[in-house]
């Protein structure tokens, strides 16, 4: 007796074999990370295993919860390391940062492959079909890309940084992208564009001729017992994949990329809970003035600001009409606390905080998802820029019209008072930070973040690397990308051009000059 399927059923098996065949096997690697950047790989991570493939993920900090599927690889000397990034309120001078990357990165390498994990990785003889390296300050862990063989994805909890359009053979858009550490926005002069032109190329070729070669000397020390001769870092970068970049074109300033490049910024922004009864009571107190928070993020402790300023937000703070929730993380707490204020070790996720009614202001350093949140909640944000990437966004945030930034080095108790005033009372912050978080959450289904960072790696997996997508022009320089050399070509041919102009000019001048003088004394005579 033969059994006869319907069409339909016959498609359904077919589709859950290929689902069951394209389940794959993942290693995500962050080592070097912070609590905040690891949001990228977490929601990432919890989609691909809800899904059916299979992760591996050493990361440099505890997971946040356990996952089916999902095997996590921990190093406690790690998670101290990234636990305290010894960041402080005057970690606020980009070149000294940059001049100490070398050093620094030198430090985390070395940490990383004295590690167990890190050998027990190389020992195996797992097979993956991708790597998922987070960008920033993990260059360490390209080699394990040429040791499994295997496809290899950037993940950045960050905009593209310079070198991150390098090595995505993007434009180098820095007439109109500017650099991170810098106060410029997208409309720049022609002396800043100068300036931003200078600092973004010297941060590639910083890394590419200083940062990359003290990897490589590292590595090569870690691998000295291997068979395999290791490939300079650089040359392994070449193969990526994709750069999946946690970017927003409402958030960040406008770039132009390639098709190695996927945004998804905002993939980790969930529907809000409630708050725990504690905090609840403490912010529906408020009346109808409301509260407002400030914290400093994962990496900046509060608790850590110059006594001056802790004052000056104390005197500001004690003449406001509004309840403050205060992320302070020195559980003595203070003696001279207003009594609208409230000081935590912890807050909820902020998120939750940013969805409450009475929920008015939030001041912040600065950082991306601090961005990210306010706006997709429609809350407007006062910045205070402490380091690194904190004062581009704030900058933005400003000129977008749904935050002020203020200065800790010219910070007054009457400034403060002043802005948060402002902010609060006129409602141009509100409605603008309202009109960003419609721009924001007006996406359809298939391109919300989440899902295009699921299917940007599934795709790679599918395609066995996705070689495809690689433009030629990652083959040439950056010099050579940007036609410098042929605009240099043509700048030197047309001020040759331009000299042999003038020369025959002069040279005909001199002859006509001396046939009109010789004609003069033949009439003379």
């Amino acid at each position: 007796m033969k059994l006869k399927l319907a069409p339909g059923v016959l498609w359904l098996i077919a589709g859950l074999a290929i689902e069951v065949a394209s389940a794959a096997n993942i290693l995500f690697l962050s080592p070097f990370t912070s609590y905040s950047h690891t949001h990228v790989f977490f929601y990432s991570i919890k989609a691909l295993a809800s899904r059916g493939h299979t992760i591996t993920h050493w990361n440099g900090l505890l997971p946040r919860e356990d996952l089916a599927n999902v095997t996590h690889l921990h190093s406690a000397s790690l998670h101290k390391m990234n636990s305290r990034h010894e960041i402080g309120f005057s970690s606020n001078n980009p070149i000294a940062l940059m001049l100490t990357l070398p050093d620094r990165l030198s430090t985390i390498c070395k940490a990383v492959y004295r590690e167990p994990v890190f050998h027990q990785l190389i020992a195996s003889q797992e097979h993956f079909d991708l790597i998922v390296i987070e960008t920033f300050m993990n260059d360490c862990m390209l080699p394990l890309v040429q040791h499994f063989q295997a496809p290899f994805i950037y993940l950045s909890a960050l905009p593209p940084l310079p070198w991150m359009l390098d090595y995505t053979c993007s434009p180098l858009s820095f007439q109109q992208f500017p650099a991170l550490c810098t106060t410029f926005t997208e409309e720049m002069n022609f002396a800043q564009r100068v300036v931003n032109v200078f600092l973004n190329l010297m941060v590639i070729y910083y890394r590419n001729w200083f940062i990359l070669p003290r990897v490589d000397q590292i590595a090569a020390e870690a691998w000295i017992n291997s068979t395999v001769a290791l490939s300079p870092v650089k040359e392994i970068e070449r193969n990526m994949s994709l750069l999946i970049t946690n970017s927003h074109p409402v958030i960040n300033y406008q770039y132009f990329k390639s098709g190695l490049i996927v945004e998804v910024g905002g993939l980790h922004l969930v529907p809000p809970k409630e708050l725990p009864q504690e905090v609840e009571n403490f912010v529906n107190g408020s009346g109808d003035a409301g509260f407002i928070v400030l914290s400093f993020g994962s990496i900046l402790r509060g608790a850590s600001m110059p006594e001056a300023t802790r004052k000056i937000f104390l005197a500001a703070f004690s003449r406001l009409p509004f309840r403050v929730l205060w992320k302070w993380e020195d559980e003595l707490g203070m003696e001279d606390l207003p009594a609208n204020v409230k000081l935590s070790t912890w807050l909820p996720p902020l998120q939750d905080l940013l969805a409450h009614p009475k929920m008015r202001l939030l001041m912040t350093h600065g950082g991306l998802y601090s961005n990210q949140e306010t706006v997709w909640s429609g809350v407007p944000l006062i910045g205070f820029p402490v380091f690194g990437d904190q004062v581009n966004y704030v900058v933005k945030a400003e000129r977008d019209g749904y935050a002020i930034c203020l200065d800790w080095k010219t910070l007054t108790e009457d400034i403060l008072y002043n802005a948060i005033q402002e902010i609060v009372t006129n409602p141009k912050y509100k409605q603008n930070a309202m009109r960003l978080s419609y721009l924001m959450r007006d996406q359809i289904e298939l391109g919300r973040p989440l899902e295009r960072a699921v299917h940007a790696i599934e795709y790679v997996i599918r395609h066995r690397g996705a070689a495809h997508l690689r433009p030629a022009a990652c083959r040439l320089s950056p010099i050579q990308r940007e036609s410098m050399d042929v605009t240099f070509v043509y700048t030197a041919f047309f001020v040759a051009l331009i000299y042999l102009i003038i020369c025959l000019s002069r040279f005909t001048l001199r002859k006509f000059s001396s046939v009109v003088k010789v004609d003069s004394l033949k009439k003379s005579q």
